[in-house]
């Protein structure tokens, strides 16, 4: 939620914009323009990638006014197709493979069989996955420059997981976690259990598991979702987790804060656009030391393993790191 009593038109938010070039004198503008509520170009320039709220060191939270402007003009132009897509995915077949009683709740959304042969090996026997339609989150639409179903839809998604009667619930996709971590707040909706991040579950396992570990020595550039910036406090459980497994996470200019993203957002809207995000950010990775990219969403994985590849570099899902340090692969 856009909050106008912090801001302080500083200009930040669009300044530090790793996608555009405007001066400070230009960002102001062009955010001054958007609270007067004109659309400037920032708006259909936008890769929906929420960096600015992180840039806004007030709290203001610009890219939910820029998100809103979308929506309200429909400037991004995203093909009808692409919406279809998103409108359909709440009706996808839906499935709850049963695990053992105590044992944990896996949501893996409508993704988790995008990057296979994942939930596989000890640290998921006995599980309980959730897949499918009922457990779509809503979240990627705002990739699409809309946010109302992710408002709208967040009550149902909360009920339908609320149904499976688990107390905790693990949350594979990043979006999820975001989406019941944080955003539900904005929307004044209850979740009666806890959302626990896959990053918490498997640090908790490899926490109380050490002595199984074997440290892999790898140097990875961390491919960091979008939605991280609605859960920033995750960051911190992710370099533990790396230092146990002994993955070093290099230092880079396009990480953390100023992370880019996998250019999937951009692929409905300008291919070439696309190319150019992934390049670059894949050469930052190279030119840091990098061996190989370690990703959390799975849409990162198939956006960019294959221009990873190109250029030397491995592709690990963290889990499938955290496999490997446990001898499974």
């Amino acid at each position: 939620m856009f909050k106008r009593d912090l801001c302080d038109l500083c200009g930040d938010c669009v300044y530090l914009c790793p996608y555009v070039d405007y001066d400070r004198e230009q960002s102001v503008e062009q955010f001054r323009r958007l609270l007067e509520g004109e659309t400037p170009e920032i708006v259909s320039r936008c890769v929906t990638c929420v960096a600015c709220n992180w840039f806004c060191e007030k709290g203001a939270n610009p890219f939910d006014l820029i998100l809103e402007r979308q929506e309200e003009t429909g400037i991004l132009n995203i093909p009808e197709q692409n919406i279809q897509l998103f409108r359909n995915l709440p009706n996808a077949p839906t499935e709850i493979l049963e695990g053992e009683k105590g044992r944990p709740v896996i949501s893996l959304c409508s993704v988790g069989d995008l990057v296979p042969g994942l939930f596989e090996g000890r640290l998921f026997e006995g599980c309980t996955f959730l897949k499918g339609g009922k457990f779509f989150c809503n979240v990627g639409w705002v990739h699409l420059g809309f946010h109302s179903p992710v408002r709208e839809g967040a009550g149902q998604v909360v009920e339908n997981l609320a149904e499976t009667g688990a107390s905790e619930i693990v949350f594979y996709h990043d979006d999820c976690y975001a989406l019941l971590a944080s955003m539900v707040k904005d929307y004044e909706v209850e979740v009666p259990f806890k959302p626990v991040h896959i990053i918490e579950y498997l640090l908790d396992y490899v926490r109380a598991h050490g002595s199984e570990v074997s440290p892999l020595g790898i140097r990875v550039a961390y491919q960091q979702p979008c939605a991280s910036r609605y859960t920033p406090w995750k960051d911190e459980w992710l370099d533990e987790l790396f230092s146990l497994i002994g993955v070093e996470r290099v230092s880079r200019e396009y990480d953390r804060k100023f992370a880019l993203c996998c250019g999937s957002p951009m692929m409905p809207r300008d291919r070439e656009k696309a190319m150019e995000i992934k390049e670059r950010n894949i050469r930052d990775a190279v030119e840091h030391g990098a061996q190989a990219m370690a990703y959390l969403c799975p849409l990162c994985v198939l956006n960019l393993r294959k221009v990873a590849s190109a250029s030397n570099l491995e592709n690990y899902h963290l889990i499938e790191l955290v496999r490997k340090s446990l001898g499974e692969i």
